[in-house]
């Protein structure tokens, strides 16, 4: 869920998977979010939903969100913020190909769209056809979403406490995210819904605060925090938008099969 909000070390977007780090689980999830805590006095309450689906191409992998958000204002009028990303991402971390579209009160308020493919030496080149044509150069150390996933899951593996990220997710026009992230350690854990797909599972506490694509500001504009299972299934969520704070819990999480590969 991570990469639904917005919103590395050099050389970590070439970090192996720790032998003791597990494969990915093809999953949709499904969370309420509900009001935490509130930061404005113009606003009176916030809730939403969320859904995250991922799915096994073979040699891509496909993922899906959705985060709808109904803020009430102080006096009593209410918006409605909606999100959705679609990305499909190569498992050797080569090409990522992105359509997100952000509206409020069913406008349109952004939408970018394109492919970025790791090139030779490694850096990025990024092919945007939303909003509108034009190319940039990202650094070698840049990484795709499921890929950050996977380098989150490596270093909890390697009782790592701490990581300075930079995730491409095609969310931004501006380019990468510089993300810090504090991890905590692996263990067993009460997650917010049974289910066999948790079972036999161990999670890791994650907080990550996002600076804004291509900031280079001391305070993060964003937060966000999860417990991250070791097969890659969120939980607990706590998503900081700046005036208002949402926590997240599963509804619903369901297994999705795997694409036959030949």
């Amino acid at each position: 869920m991570k990469r639904l909000l917005f919103g590395c070390l050099a050389g970590l977007f070439a970090l192996p998977l720790s032998a003791r780090a597990e494969a990915l689980q093809p999953h949709k999830a499904v969370y309420d979010l509900a009001l935490s805590r509130l930061k404005a006095g113009a606003l009176a309450g916030a809730s939403g939903s969320a859904t995250y689906q991922l799915r096994d191409l073979c040699s891509v992998w496909s993922a899906s969100q959705k985060l709808d958000i109904e803020v009430v204002n102080g006096d009593g009028s209410s918006s409605s913020i909606s999100y959705q990303a679609a990305t499909l991402e190569d498992k050797d971390a080569h090409k990522l190909v992105f359509h997100t579209i952000q509206s409020q009160d069913g406008q349109v308020t952004g939408e970018t769209a394109g492919e970025a493919t790791r090139q030779r030496h490694g850096e990025i080149v990024v092919r945007y056809t939303k909003p509108q044509v034009r190319r940039i150069t990202l650094p070698a150390r840049t990484l795709f979403p499921l890929q950050q996933t996977q380098a989150l899951l490596t270093a909890a593996h390697k009782k790592s406490l701490h990581l300075a990220l930079d995730l491409f997710d095609g969310s931004s026009e501006a380019g990468s995210i510089p993300t810090y992230i504090t991890l905590g350690v692996f263990a067993t854990r009460d997650a917010s819904l049974a289910s066999p797909l948790l079972q036999g599972h161990q999670a890791v506490p994650i907080s990550i605060a996002s600076f804004g694509a291509g900031a280079s500001a001391l305070l993060p504009d964003s937060a966000y925090s999860d417990v991250l299972w070791s097969n890659g299934v969120e939980d607990h969520l706590l998503i900081d938008f700046g005036d208002y704070v949402l926590s997240g819990t599963l509804a619903s999480l369901k297994d999705l099969p795997r694409s036959p590969c030949h």
